[in-house]
């Protein structure tokens, strides 16, 4: 049994050397609507009603911190003691007032010293959200890189109650946490050796809604990275992005929901190992006869 169990990726701080011009970039061009600021850090929110689903703080750009809830300010309590047997990092011991939105949350380093946060509750933001060309939801899962993704894999298991979904011919790994095919994938290290973000996910509501926003990137000259084009693990529509200060983000839509309690993972080797099944490309980088 996991220490803690968490119901949902919530939302994903990112440092910023510039907050205004990133600001200026996920409102104005990604679609998310500002709804606070406090000691500096602003808060984005999406159309699914959630106070916020991104955080800018001042700093070295890259990720600050990855938030899930939990069922409850018990749940929440218990973890900590659990967290202490482990010796994981504790930063910040459950409380209220840590952020704006949020109900009691604590804060902490996993294996790979990314600082995850756990709460219980979530403010629901009734305002209109406004007119915009895209409207982004919510976060629907996040990548990172692991110079030990063996050791990571464990810990999303063990101690949040993470399980397999898919494993992608043992290069990445697909973890859910409640239907929601991944809310974290886990692949190796950068080039360089180094841990930490590999993109973030934002989930739109259809796959109308996706093309808006890969067209709306278009016509703001920024164009994407990767894609567009569908992935075989989670089934998923993808087109990846890089903002003003080069954290990879990606729009995506219809995941796949994983509802059968007898599910197993699958294991794609070699050729059946597709990244995208529009271009058949493999996660070799080749490109599989038609």
């Amino acid at each position: 049994m996991a220490d803690v169990q968490v119901k949902r990726l919530s939302h994903v701080g990112l440092m910023a050397n510039d907050v205004n011009k990133q600001t200026e970039f996920y409102t104005d061009r990604w679609g998310l609507d500002r709804i606070d600021e406090d000691a500096g850090t602003v808060y984005l929110r999406g159309e699914n009603g959630d106070h916020h689903c991104l955080t800018l703080r001042p700093g070295d750009a890259g990720l600050d911190y990855i938030a899930f809830e939990v069922g409850s300010v018990d749940e929440l309590e218990r973890g900590v003691d659990k967290l202490h047997q482990r010796g994981l990092p504790i930063l910040d011991a459950p409380r209220t007032g840590l952020e704006p939105g949020v109900g009691k949350a604590l804060r902490f380093k996993d294996t790979d010293g990314n600082i995850i946060e756990l709460f219980a509750g979530m403010e629901t933001v009734k305002d209109a959200y406004g007119p915009r060309g895209v409207k982004p939801q919510a976060i629907n899962h996040v990548v990172l890189h692991s110079a030990d993704r063996p050791r990571l894999e464990q810990f999303y298991t063990d101690v949040l109650g993470f399980k397999l979904s898919d494993n992608l011919n043992n290069f990445m790994t697909f973890w859910r946490c409640n239907t929601n095919h991944h809310s974290i994938a886990l692949v190796g290290p950068r080039p360089d050796g180094s841990s930490g973000l590999q993109h973030v996910a934002f989930e739109l509501k259809d796959h109308l809604d996706w093309l808006k926003g890969i067209y709306a990137m278009g016509e703001a000259h920024m164009p994407p990275v990767w894609g567009p084009g569908r992935h075989l693990a989670g089934s998923n529509l993808f087109a990846y992005f890089n903002d003003p200060e080069g954290n990879r983000i990606e729009y995506t839509a219809e995941v796949e929901q994983i509802t059968d309690p007898n599910y197993q993972p699958h294991q794609y080797m070699g050729d059946a190992a597709i990244s995208d099944v529009w271009s058949m490309t493999t996660f070799g980088g080749q490109r599989r006869p038609s």
